[in-house]
């Protein structure tokens, strides 16, 4: 044997002696189960618009032409939706999360937009992924965009799924909390952090607790919070009212929003009114399977009476 076959001999002996993949759960040195990204598995991708790149995830079965799109809140990002879109994938619903320009991995703008501006972008989305019509699903500052788009778009609409709808009256918007944010110039102890975590009431299980951590990572990340921004400035009413086709609004008992959808709901009495849970915004993220299944079912109800 040369001693080129032997090294390779030896080289291939270590190699198969190593391990090619850790054993469950993947912890590495950490001492927990934090998932962190790892819950955005699969599917994702960049679609050019005129705000530039915006990230997207879609999942489940292509041979669904009329998906649904899940538009999340602000300062947010796609991750909200990330166990929602996998329990839909089980399912065998095709979903599309999309990182609002200025949040997750989605480029940011190079100024300020308006609700408007977010809803067009949306068309270029889907042409990128060559879809004609699907179903909206936004939850409050997603739910402003989704309905800004439904209302200039119907032809590219089957139907609305409003999780908590910021349908706010200018006074309603002009002395609304979020526009007192917490500072976020990092300090040496770590409490630019903690202010931003602080929960307006305790959290009473994990899942809310890894929601909230979530929502202060992303709020971080992305930067100057430009959505919140935007649905302050929009008039909902009437877009709202000028939604065509069926729409099914959501609520949770304890959100800031609540008294507002149950002000919509009055007014579309054609849509479809479920308070989701006695909690507040992070609820569906302690339920995604449920929430995925109240979608998925007003689905498949839209799709029977076509």
């Amino acid at each position: 044997m040369t001693n080129g076959n032997l090294l390779g001999c030896v080289v291939t002996a270590a190699m198969l002696a190593m391990p090619v993949w850790a054993e469950p759960p993947l912890r590495g040195t950490s001492t927990d189960d934090w998932r962190g990204w790892g819950t955005l598995a699969g599917g994702k991708g960049y679609a050019p618009t005129p705000m530039g790149q915006v990230h997207y995830r879609d999942l489940g079965p292509r041979e669904d032409h009329q998906p649904i799109v899940l538009l999340h809140q602000s300062p947010m990002s796609m991750i909200q939706f990330a166990d929602v879109q996998n329990a839909l994938a089980e399912m065998g619903v095709r979903s599309i999360a999309i990182d609002t320009p200025g949040y997750g991995l989605s480029d940011p703008p190079q100024r300020q937009p308006s609700i408007k501006d977010y809803g067009e972008t949306l068309v270029h989305v889907l042409g990128h992924l060559k879809l004609a019509k699907v179903l909206i699903a936004g939850h409050h500052t997603g739910a402003a965009i989704g309905a800004s788009f439904a209302a200039d778009h119907p032809d590219r609409v089957t139907a609305i799924l409003m999780h908590g709808v910021p349908q706010l009256t200018a006074a309603e918007a002009s002395d609304h909390p979020s526009l007192h944010p917490q500072p976020r110039i990092p300090v040496a102890d770590g409490s630019h952090l903690r202010g931003s975590f602080q929960p307006r009431t305790p959290p009473d299980q994990p899942a809310i607790l890894e929601a909230r951590t979530w929502m202060t990572i992303t709020g971080y990340v992305s930067g100057p919070n430009l959505a919140h921004w935007a649905v302050f400035h929009y008039d909902m009413q009437r877009d709202l009212m000028a939604l065509k086709g069926p729409g099914l609004i959501l609520s949770d008992a304890t959100d800031s929003l609540h008294p507002i959808d149950l002000r919509v709901a009055k007014m579309r009495p054609d849509f479809e009114y479920l308070e989701f849970s006695q909690g507040s915004i992070f609820a569906f993220m302690t339920e995604p399977r449920r929430w995925a299944r109240v979608a998925a079912d007003f689905k498949t109800r839209i799709e029977r009476h076509k």
